[in-house]
């Protein structure tokens, strides 16, 4: 796994890694830091039970960093009876919200599914918030603060992806588009997951959970084909046999 200048190399045979990292210092100026504990501020514990990755030293970084080591702490990341809509008066601490938002947004990406649709949300008043945007915001550092344990642990059971899609049709007064999101399990944990604003009209709640099944499926196919590169997944690479979808008509 290749990331601009941070390789990370692992397989089923410690010779083969050797010889990979053997060949690649020969052609490369590289520095070899061993087994690997953690990389792009991601960490890696790995014993009999399983691997887990956690960014818990990166959540208590970010809490710290903005001033929420001492807030109390938030059950959930959202409110959903706070109804965020644009800023029409003076922006509030523009370019510290962003800071936030985009301090969350890699958070969400690499191993906290749990907030990804609350940042997917906050992100799209970047450029104007507002007290109520900023009152969300908070609500989720307060969150991060109570649950930075929080990780992904991964036993290798099942060892057969699963998926799940939902959709969450027109609820902002502001936006008339829905919003998608979904979640694929594998080895015990989630895998890939994503919360976005759709890119067409949908006019129905049916027609919302179509277009967020379709973006389900297109990933169940790629992380199909990413399974069959990896030699140590076991081949043939079964269908993903359960994309769930918890609307009827859809179905």
């Amino acid at each position: 796994c290749l990331y601009v200048d941070d390789i990370l190399i692992f397989g089923t045979n410690m010779d083969a890694i050797n010889d990979v990292n053997s060949f690649l210092s020969q052609n490369f100026d590289m520095k070899d830091l061993e087994e690997a504990d953690v990389i792009l501020n991601i960490k890696l514990q790995m014993n009999e039970n399983g691997i887990t990755l956690s960014q818990s030293h990166y959540v208590e970084k970010i809490v710290s960093r903005f001033g929420f080591e001492d807030s109390r702490t938030s059950p959930t990341p959202y409110d959903p009876s706070l109804k965020l809509r644009k800023n029409r008066g003076q922006r509030v601490e523009q370019l510290k919200y962003s800071q936030i938002v985009g301090s969350l947004m890699y958070l969400a990406a690499a191993t906290r599914p749990d907030i990804s649709f609350v940042v997917s949300k906050l992100s799209r008043f970047n450029s104007n918030p507002g007290n109520d945007h900023w009152i969300a915001l908070e609500r989720v550092m307060r969150y991060l603060r109570g649950t930075t344990t929080y990780r992904l642990h991964y036993t290798g059971y099942p060892d057969v992806p699963e998926g799940y899609s939902d959709a969450n049709w027109i609820s902002d007064v502001d936006y008339i588009k829905a919003t998608s999101g979904y979640i694929f399990t594998f080895g015990g944990a989630a895998i890939s997951w994503r919360s976005c604003k759709q890119t067409i009209l949908t006019r129905s709640t049916m027609e919302a959970e179509l277009v967020a099944l379709d973006s389900a499926t297109v990933e169940a196919e790629w992380l199909r084909e990413l399974l069959s590169d990896l030699p140590m997944v076991e081949k043939p690479i079964p269908a993903i046999i359960l994309l769930n979808c918890d609307n009827q008509t859809v179905i």
